[in-house]
């Protein structure tokens, strides 16, 4: 009995060395996409998201509307980004913190709260591009029944963006 227990225990954690070791790891400086010509690494994308696939499309569609809102003016100043940091968190305390900020903020080697204060600033200065992109692109919708068709709208737009850089080689994914 004590053979077979120890050939379980070899065999067991031989096979948990070798998920370990064939699991994807990722240097907070590998590329994980070129847009137009600019590298974005994983640590870009570990200040909002984690790494999984899902995320990556999503952050890159993001980056592209930044991309198009800055290509026809729109600005986000400090000043807007104190000015929203402010009315989201009146009291100044960045005190939300939850077990994805924690895990985010082992990746990257920092305190939870450092890292909640790098995610909630750069959440809001990417939003407020997004949203001003959005309401340069879009007319507000109406009534609530026009709503819906007009988010579907945003999004199949967000998604030919995506096509089209995707296409015309200026994103790249690695």
């Amino acid at each position: 009995m004590k053979l077979k227990l120890g050939l379980f225990s070899f065999c067991l954690i031989s096979l948990l060395f070798l998920v370990a070791c064939s699991e994807q790891t990722n240097n907070k400086d590998d590329v994980i996409a070129i847009l137009k010509g600019i590298d974005i690494k994983v640590s870009d994308l570990l200040k909002q998201y984690p790494i999984e696939e899902e995320y990556i499309e999503i952050f890159l569609k993001e980056e592209i509307v930044i991309h198009e809102a800055k290509n026809i003016g729109i600005t986000v100043s400090d000043q807007k980004i104190e000015e929203l940091k402010q009315s989201y968190y009146p009291s100044n305390e960045f005190t939300i913190i939850e077990d994805f900020h924690i895990e985010q903020a082992e990746v990257l080697g920092i305190t939870a709260e450092e890292y909640f204060e790098i995610w909630s600033l750069t959440y809001l200065e990417r939003n407020e591009y997004i949203q001003e992109y959005i309401k340069t692109q879009f007319n507000k919708p109406s009534s609530v029944e026009e709503g819906e068709k007009w988010g579907e709208e945003i999004e199949g737009h967000i998604n030919n963006l995506f096509t089209h850089y995707k296409e015309k080689k200026d994103l790249i994914i690695k």
